[in-house]
Parts: C-alpha cells; structure tokens; sequence
C-alpha cells in the first residue's frame, strides 16, 4: 500500500494526527522511526503519474486535503510540512525516509518549535500622476516632454515605495526568528491592480506574536499613500521546513 506523506513531527507516545482525515477521507496514521513521525495516509492507487497532476480539479483536490491536514496537525504540535503529493511505496520506504533525513528533521523541527509563519505583502500604487492639462500634447515634443514627467513621476514612486519596503523588512527582521523573502507575485495572482513589491514570510516566536502584530499595525496606520501593508497568518512553518 502506498502512502502519501503531509509532513513530519516529533515521536510521541500519542498520535498527533488521531481523527484527522486526509486525501478522500482516508484516516492519517502516525509511521513512526528515528525519534519522528510521519503523518500519512492510505494513497489511491491512481493519480499520482504526471498526467493526472496536471488535471486541476484532482490538484485542487489534494491541496485542500495537504493543507487541512498539516493546518490541524500544527495546532497539537509543531510539524515540518512536506511537498504536496510526498508518495511512498509503502511504510517501511517511510520509515527508510526519516531515518535518512533524522538530522535535518531534528534540526529544523527544534528551529520551528513554538513559533508561527505570519505572510506579510506590500503594495504599491504606481501610476504616474495625471497631467493637470486635459488637452493633448500640441506635437511630438510636447508627447515626449509629457511621457518624460510622466516616467519620472512613476520612478519616484516606485523608489519611495522599495524604501517603505526595505524599511518594513528590517522592522519584521528584528522581531522575527527568521525572514524568507519569496518571489512577488503578478497581479494575476493577488486578483489586485497595484504591484506586489515585497512578499515575506516571517518565522515569529509564539511568546513573541502580540508584539509582532502591535508593530505591523503601526506600519499599516503610517502607510504612505499608495502602499499598503497586508498580513495573513499563523500559518504551518511551511517556508521554514527547510526539507523536500
């Protein structure tokens, strides 16, 4: 039987996954080796080729049941989450796996333990400020004089805009364990019309999480105009599991 793997915690005498329900419903065992445990789950015996991970309805399928299982493992304890679609043979390639990977677990884990994710995004508002004049440019040169101004305008905001940015980043950097700084996303994905300047995820202490929230909001009410601050969290360690 094979079996697909949410992420991996400590051993415990207790099954930290006890009642969870995983990908179709399957009930999520404790496979445990090396003083860790994996969370897993009885995988279908199709859909896991390359043909079918690209089917979005079955992708979209087994990243609500990944993310719902690792999100209800991490409020009992603190768990490393592993790759979507993480399949093993059986339990003893399972076991074989953290026995492999027992240090880097280990390490990561003791990082993570009692601290959170927080997702923090700056937005900026990039367009140039309108021409005061409704007419249009008289000839060529006043167009390029006007493109000029215009371009200008939008490299000023854009600078100020990365130093708001920067800024915020050192903030974060001193009241966070540790910062990942992933890619920004296009506006396709955020669903938004102004530009994602900065996408961080910050590791936060638990004993530390009412200062880091008090700090962002005093970020968020000192916005300069056209930037805006938008925080998501606590999330599973999933930008600090550090695994594969």
């Amino acid at each position: 039987m094979s079996w697909y793997c949410y992420a991996v915690t400590e051993f415990a005498a207790e099954n930290p996954a006890e009642g969870i329900a995983g990908l179709r419903e399957q009930p999520v065992s404790a496979i445990s080796e090396a003083g860790l445990t994996a969370l897993a789950s009885p995988a279908p015996d199709e859909g896991f080729d390359e043909a079918s991970l690209q089917h979005l309805p079955w992708l979209e399928e087994i990243a609500r049941a990944h993310n719902a299982v690792v999100d209800e493992a991490s409020r009992r304890t603190s768990v490393l989450p592993l790759r979507m679609a993480t399949i093993y043979r059986d339990e003893d390639r399972v076991r074989e796996m953290l026995a492999e990977h027992s240090a880097q677990f280990s390490e990561a884990l003791r990082r993570v333990r009692d601290h959170a994710e927080w997702g923090v995004k700056v937005f900026a508002s990039l367009r140039a400020a309108e021409e005061p004049a409704a007419e249009a440019p008289a000839d060529g040169r006043s167009y390029l004089r006007q493109r000029l101004r215009q371009r200008q305008a939008r490299d000023t905001r854009t600078n100020e805009a990365l130093a708001v940015a920067e800024r915020i980043e050192r903030e974060l950097a001193e009241l966070s364990a540790d910062l990942h700084r992933h890619r920004t996303q296009d506006p396709a994905l955020t669903g938004r019309a102004d530009r994602n300047i900065l996408n961080l995820a910050c590791l936060v202490p638990d004993a530390g999480r009412e200062r880091f929230l008090e700090r962002l909001a005093d970020l968020r009410q000192s916005e300069v105009a056209g930037v805006e601050v938008e925080v998501t969290g606590p999330w599973a360690p999933y930008s600090f599991a550090g695994i594969s």
